[in-house]
């Protein structure tokens, strides 16, 4: 499951050089975001902005992408432990 995310991100080729109909999907991508936000806090920002929240604000797209992820997957996780029979 987590190879087509890091796949289809711009973590190993640039946002310029996917194609057109691939690039918001790889901007909004949670592997993109925290890569961009990763590069920017180490002084290496990304030079492909495309003026969008994702690329101009990186590190507040993957903190809402965590708590997007968490708020889906905790209830469901929590869920499944219930219903465990012991």
């Amino acid at each position: 499951m987590i190879f087509p995310i890091t796949f289809i991100s711009n973590i190993f080729v640039p946002l310029s050089t996917l194609p057109s109909w691939l690039q918001p999907f790889a901007e909004w991508n949670p592997s993109s975001t925290l890569t961009a936000a990763l590069r920017e806090m180490w002084g290496n920002p990304n030079p492909d902005t495309t003026g969008s929240l994702a690329t101009t604000g990186p590190l507040l797209v993957t903190i809402a992408w965590v708590l997007v992820i968490i708020a889906i997957f905790a209830p469901l996780g929590v869920r499944r432990y219930r219903s465990m029979s012991r």
